[in-house]
């Protein structure tokens, strides 16, 4: 940790994205961003069409001081229209970095409309030794949309050996379908915490995940979702990690505990693209950032 890491101008970044579905000349439907707002270094510079013959629209956000530090405060905001179909991930690791005392905040608010879908797929984020983190993320979803997305968090800078000694991490996700609250998950944990070592909670280890993947209508039958786990199952057994599923109601939520940051979005990547060829039939199409 570097003393311009914990003594630096704080930033305040703001950054709105809408999606939207259009229709093209040749009377094809594709999704387009419609609206992109920024204040301060976040940002998105433009959207890409990697899926051939499909209007899904993927954009990279882009956080040019590559980390958070201490008084540092980030604001996200995306909503996607009615039968829209939007992704969006990042160029690299994030990283809350350690702090002199003050907390650095993050608000997350996800917004999906009517038969639209979100795919929300950011890389891992590291927590430094002596960060001061609170997180908020917002997930509003209406009757027929649906999603897909995932948080992986990593304590400490493995290459270095660090782990989380000092400081502390909050974070509150709260998934709404219709107004009606789906999942509420809060993690708060300070340095050296027990829960860190405890066999309950991460038990030694230096990575955790959660993914949440919320299927169209047309595949919210329990027997059709108990189906759907069995096969993602099997397919997490193949490629051996320590990945678990289950379902509340019909949300699907997976989890990662272990210590490989990547294998964790690798994970959580496989199942995005079983669930995109069962729920869209549509292929896994990786974001192209992933590949540099």
């Amino acid at each position: 940790m570097t003393a311009q890491i914990l003594a630096h101008r704080a930033w305040q970044a703001r950054l709105e994205l809408g999606f939207a579905a259009q229709q093209t000349d040749s009377g094809e439907e594709r999704t387009i961003l419609k609206h992109r707002r920024h204040v301060g270094p976040l940002r998105v510079q433009k959207s890409f069409y990697p899926e051939q013959g499909r209007g899904e629209c993927h954009a990279i956000m882009l956080h040019p001081p590559a980390g958070i530090a201490g008084g540092d405060a980030l604001s996200i905001q995306v909503s996607v229209d009615a039968a829209a179909h939007g992704l969006i991930t990042t160029v690299g690791a994030g990283k809350w970095y350690g702090s002199d005392g003050r907390p650095a905040t993050q608000r997350i608010q996800l917004q999906v409309a009517d038969s639209a879908c979100l795919e929300w797929l950011p890389l891992e984020v590291m927590v430094f030794d002596h960060a001061q983190v609170s997180s908020q993320t917002q997930i509003e979803l209406a009757a027929s949309a649906s999603f897909m997305g995932w948080d992986v968090l990593v304590f400490g800078r493995q290459s270095r050996g660090e782990t989380f000694t000092q400081g502390r991490y909050h974070n509150h996700v709260q998934i709404r379908q219709d107004g009606r609250l789906l999942l509420e998950d809060r993690l708060d944990v300070c340095g050296s915490d027990r829960w860190l070592a405890s066999p309950l909670g991460m038990a030694g280890h230096a990575v955790t995940g959660a993914m949440w993947a919320l299927p169209p209508l047309a595949y919210r039958d329990t027997a059709i979702l108990d189906e759907q786990i069995l096969q993602i199952r099997e397919l997490i057994s193949r490629m051996q990690m320590p990945l678990y599923i289950t379902r509340l109601e019909h949300l699907l939520v997976a989890r990662y505990l272990g210590d490989d940051a990547r294998q964790a979005v690798d994970g959580f990547a496989g199942i995005r693209a079983k669930l995109r060829r069962l729920w869209f039939d549509l292929d896994e199409c990786y974001p192209r950032i992933w590949r540099t």
